[in-house]
């Protein structure tokens, strides 16, 4: 109820009628899953955008070990102090602040997101996706979700970016309302601050 009352608020911070189902936060960390349990997988930064309650954010957790590192941004003041308060572990760290003003030391292997793209003006939600893709290190995943009752893609910028990165897309309908998870795997050895050369921005 608590996220309800936030979601009319302001529609423009939050962007469901309810926190993401277990089932749909599970999916989207899998890979992230899969990466972990590589004995040889080397300390990963991992980057979530725009946790809420933090429904997304708990399993992350689950996988995270000693030597990874999460950096959790939340523009919503209310949310952002119940994940801050919820996840105090010395290698978490929440940050009260716009993504687009968000300027970290280090890169990451995984951003996750729970983003309301399909309120914002397509400038602004190109802008984000930008940051995104500059905040990735070469080998990184971007998973994130869209709900099904959408078409597609509201930004063209979106869309060609998971055209050029798209790795997989499941739908997940045990979640209010049914989503549909993208994963991307910016893995073609560029340097992220180039990643959007063959995409067109105009």
């Amino acid at each position: 109820m608590e996220h309800l009352l936030y979601f009319f608020k302001d529609l423009k911070q939050v962007g469901a009628i309810a926190p993401s189902s277990k089932f749909l936060a599970k999916d989207l960390v899998s890979q992230l899953k899969k990466r972990v349990t590589n004995e040889e997988c080397p300390p990963l930064n991992i980057l979530e955008i725009g946790a809420g309650t933090g429904p997304l954010t708990k399993q992350i957790v689950k996988h995270l070990r000693p030597q990874d590192r999460l950096d959790i941004v939340e523009i919503h003041k209310k949310f952002y102090q119940i994940v801050k308060t919820k996840y105090r572990q010395s290698n978490i760290y929440t940050h009260h602040s716009d993504i687009l003003n968000f300027k970290p030391d280090q890169q990451y292997n995984f951003i996750f997101s729970s983003l309301p793209y399909e309120n914002m003006p397509e400038e602004i939600s190109q802008q984000i996706w930008q940051k995104k893709l500059e905040l990735c290190s070469s080998d990184a995943y971007i998973s994130y979700f869209k709900y099904v009752k959408f078409r597609n893609f509201k930004s063209d910028f979106e869309e060609q970016v998971v055209q050029k990165y798209g790795q997989n897309k499941k739908f997940v309908f045990l979640n209010l309302p049914p989503a549909k998870i993208y994963t991307l795997e910016i893995n073609d050895g560029k340097h992220p601050a180039s990643s959007t050369e063959n995409i067109n921005v105009a």
